[in-house]
C-alpha cells in the first residue's frame, strides 16, 4: 500500500514540474522594434474623360518600425516603409504615330508599377490595459506618413496589334505636394493582433492597414505622351515580428 501511494505522488510531482506556469508579470519595458512584409491591393480610380476605367493588381511592401511604450497598451511607433503597387489602364499614347486626338478611342493598355517610400508617425491603443501578461493583443493603429515616389516604370501595348509600343521608367507628380512635387501625405488607419511566442516578449504581428492618400498624381507617360490623374488607396495585409 505504501509502495502504491508513493508512486502516485511521482506521478503527482511530476505532472506538476513538467506544468511549470508562466511567469505572474513579464518585465515591462520602454521601447520595441517590429518588422513586416505585405502583400497590398490598390484602389486606383483615373479621370475617366481621359481613361477607361482603372484594374488593380496586387503589391509587396515591407516596413521597420520603433515602438515607444507609453502605456501597456498604448505605442507611438516611427518607421520606414517600402511598397510597390500596381495597376492597368486604357487610355491614350500622344508619341509620334499613335494616338491622333482626344476622342474617346483609349486604344493603348498602361501597366503602371510604382515604388513607394513611407516614414509613418502611428498612435497604436491595445483592447487590454494589462497588454503585457496577456498571450495575445489586439489593437487599433492610426497615423500619418509623407509618401515619397521612389520611381515608376510603365508598359504601353497597343490594343489593335497587342505589341507593346514603349516601355520605361515614367515621371509620377502629385498635383498637391508637400515640400516637392514627388511627396504628398497620406493618412493611415488599421487594425492588429500580435500573438506572443513562448513566455517571451517576442510577437508574431498580423495587421490590416488601409492608406489613403490626401492628394492625386499625375502620370506622364514617356516624356509627357500622357497628363492622366490618377487617386490612389491601399489596403496592406502584414505579417511580422515585434521583439522588445
Amino acid at each position: 500500500m505504501k509502495k502504491r501511494i508513493l508512486f502516485l505522488l511521482l506521478i503527482i510531482c511530476t505532472f506538476r514540474v513538467g506544468a511549470i506556469p508562466p511567469p505572474e508579470k513579464y518585465e515591462n519595458r520602454r521601447y520595441g522594434f517590429s518588422y513586416a512584409g505585405s502583400l497590398g491591393y490598390s484602389f486606383t480610380n483615373v479621370d475617366e474623360r481621359h481613361s477607361e476605367k482603372a484594374s488593380s493588381l496586387l503589391g509587396l511592401g515591407g516596413m521597420f518600425r520603433f515602438h515607444a511604450f507609453i502605456k501597456q497598451n498604448v505605442h507611438v511607433q516611427f518607421g520606414l516603409e517600402i511598397l510597390s503597387q500596381k495597376c492597368k489602364f486604357n487610355t491614350y499614347y500622344f508619341a509620334d504615330g499613335y494616338s491622333l486626338l482626344y476622342d474617346r478611342s483609349f486604344g493603348y493598355t498602361h501597366r503602371l508599377r510604382t515604388y513607394e517610400m513611407y516614414i509613418p508617425v502611428i498612435a497604436r491603443f491595445g483592447t487590454n490595459p494589462q497588454e503585457s501578461n496577456a498571450p495575445s493583443a489586439f489593437y487599433c493603429l492610426i497615423g500619418y506618413a509623407p509618401k515619397v515616389f521612389l520611381g515608376s516604370t510603365a508598359i504601353v501595348t497597343q490594343d489593335a496589334t497587342g505589341k507593346d509600343v514603349w516601355g520605361g521608367s515614367s515621371e509620377l507628380t502629385f498635383e498637391n505636394w508637400f515640400i516637392n512635387e514627388q511627396m504628398g501625405n497620406v493618412i493611415m488607419a488599421g487594425i492588429g493582433l500580435d500573438k506572443r511566442m513562448g513566455w517571451e516578449n517576442k510577437f508574431l504581428s498580423f495587421e490590416l492597414m488601409y492608406r489613403y492618400n490626401l492628394s492625386r498624381y499625375i502620370y506622364k507617360g514617356n516624356y509627357n505622351t500622357n497628363e492622366l490623374l490618377i487617386k490612389n488607396s491601399c489596403l496592406t495585409l502584414q505579417v511580422g515580428y515585434r521583439f522588445q
